[in-house]
């Protein structure tokens, strides 16, 4: 699986948060007027790209215009990715919003995995607390012997999803 891009990111989000669902500067530009929500990641998807100068040429509304210009002039892409990670103050916090969020998406599959390990810790010392097999486990809940059997016996966490691990520690705690 790719990993996440900050582009492809950005690309998804200000797609989502418009009404055209379109990729085109000139008319996310136009609707970022009215479009609150849309006007960092539209800039922080326009610097990225490398159009910026594009998206300037499109703005009409001169607020926007004047925050997108003096961003432009104090930030290159180098720049602006390091006072994302750092958290620089100077930096509007609708900014840092954005790049949170990406974070968050980009780091989800380590954040998973970690949480099914936990479950997998717990699931074990429930197991051997109640005496009950995964053969009991599996036939009980209805699920695939051979991933939940690879999860349980390997901690494989690649072969069961988030909520199966749930119901398992869930019918380790209420049914013994």
């Amino acid at each position: 699986m790719q990993r996440l891009t900050f582009i492809g990111y950005l690309e998804s989000y200000i797609q989502s948060l418009s009404s055209i669902n379109s990729k085109s500067i000139n008319r996310l530009a136009k609707e970022a007027n009215a479009n609150f929500r849309l006007r960092e990641p539209l800039f922080l998807y326009a610097l990225f790209c490398g159009k910026v100068e594009l998206l300037l040429r499109s703005t009409n509304d001169e607020g926007l215009y004047s925050q997108y210009h003096d961003l432009t002039n104090r930030y290159t892409c180098k720049n602006m990715l390091e006072a994302l990670e750092t958290g620089d103050e100077s930096l509007d916090r609708n900014y840092h919003k954005v790049y949170n969020s990406y974070a968050c998406r980009r780091n989800m599959p380590e954040t998973h995995s970690r949480s099914k390990a936990l479950m997998h810790a717990k699931i074990k010392r429930l197991q051997n607390e109640k005496n009950v097999s995964n053969y009991r486990i599996y036939t009980d809940l209805k699920l695939n012997p051979g991933n939940i059997n690879s999860y349980l016996k390997t901690g494989d966490v690649t072969k069961v999803s988030r909520d199966v691990a749930r119901r398992i520690v869930q019918y380790l705690g209420e049914q013994f």
